[in-house]
């Protein structure tokens, strides 16, 4: 009676079978948008989180006066295989009579998502030049025009505006000294009110069509906030339109000479920023920057400090917006501190645009992995 209630199971199986491979047939055609609706919002989010987390631990790298590294993720291919495991399994169900259990057929559909992921390092001399050169000065005033502060986008991407200093070495490595930035950001927060009033614009030069200009209301000669600024700035009082230069030959009382900074200034600039751990500075791992009496100069309530603020933890933190692993410590942004994670957006976005064109340009090999399950 066992043999043939087996049989009977078994036949169920076959039909049972037949009929999950007619509804695999039959419903093929809502397989492959399902696969989308799921599968892009993970890729979407992963890819971002690994961009993010590598812009970050460059910045942290150029903290520690490392060589900073790009990989860009070049495709994702996902292959998905399906497959069944059947076999015979005994139910006792009846454990004081052992001739009333039986032997039932199982049955498992398996599904696998292999997805194969390919990384390009960035490089090459094109990359190299767009992050080593200064960000041309219609680039970086044009982000103004794209939704981003006037005193963001100066605070971040500009060195020097006619002799007003913005922390100059500090687009290199950690300076030994403290940089000149006072008269700058006096400068920047005084055209924050300016740009909050509507007082102020950046448009196109009416006398040179490829050049830029800034224009103040003409209605504003005894605004304080005006007066103060032009006169930081060295600009004429009786004027209230002023073109942009790069070249610090013509300065004078009548324009805004400009030197940017380049992408891998403002890194560099980012990072000192950069909390760390107190061992590091004991053991001289990172430098230390000095006040002219001696004493420690504070990055994070100054200069770079103001724009972005990378805390440091032994345990991986809970409240992160993006967040590293390197040297033994956690380095991240907070994801409440909306200031810091504003100006990470935009670097980021700086970044595509200068060296997103240059880096596709270069061929360079590509590293596959596939991913296991």
């Amino acid at each position: 009676m066992k043999s043939i209630h087996i049989i009977f199971q078994m036949n169920k199986l076959l039909k049972t079978m037949c009929v999950v491979a007619a509804m695999g047939s039959t419903g093929c055609q809502s397989v492959g948008p399902k696969i989308i609706e799921h599968s892009h919002p993970r890729y979407n989010n992963a890819v971002v989180s690994v961009i993010d987390n590598q812009l970050l631990l460059n910045i942290v790298r150029l903290k520690y006066r490392e060589n900073p590294f790009f990989l860009e993720v070049n495709s994702i291919t996902e292959s998905r295989n399906s497959g069944a495991d059947s076999g015979l399994k005994a139910m006792e169900w009846f454990p004081s009579d052992s001739s009333k259990n039986k032997v039932v057929p199982t049955f498992l559909m398996k599904n696998y998502q292999i997805p194969t992921i390919s990384y390009r390092p960035v490089r090459g001399k094109e990359f190299i030049k767009y992050l080593m050169t200064p960000i041309p000065l219609n680039v970086t005033l044009g982000m103004s025009s794209s939704g981003w502060k006037l005193q963001r986008v100066f605070n971040t991407c500009i060195e020097k505006i006619n002799d007003v200093e913005n922390a100059p070495s500090a687009s290199g490595p950690t300076p030994r000294h403290k940089p000149n930035y006072e008269k700058f950001y006096e400068m920047t927060d005084l055209l924050k009110k300016l740009e909050d009033a509507n007082l102020i614009a950046i448009g196109i030069d009416p006398n040179n069509q490829q050049g830029l200009a800034m224009r103040i209301k003409q209605d504003t000669a005894n605004n304080a906030d005006v007066i103060k600024f032009k006169q930081i700035l060295g600009l004429d009082q009786n004027k209230n339109e002023f073109c942009f230069e790069n070249n610090f030959l013509k300065a004078g009382s009548n324009g805004l000479v400009v030197r940017t900074r380049s992408l891998m200034g403002i890194l560099f600039y980012l990072s000192h920023a950069v909390d760390v751990p107190f061992e590091d500075i004991e053991n001289g791992v990172v430098q230390t920057t000095v006040m002219d009496d001696g004493s420690v100069f504070d990055w994070s309530q100054n200069a770079s400090g103001t724009l972005l603020k990378v805390y440091c933890s032994k345990e991986k933190p809970r409240d992160a917006f993006v967040s590293t692993y390197y040297r033994g410590h956690w380095f991240y942004i907070a994801d409440n501190d909306l200031h810091s994670k504003s100006t990470f957006m935009f670097v980021s976005m700086l970044f595509n645009l200068q060296a997103g064109e240059a880096s596709s340009a270069d061929v360079v090999p590509a590293l596959t992995i596939p991913v296991g399950r």
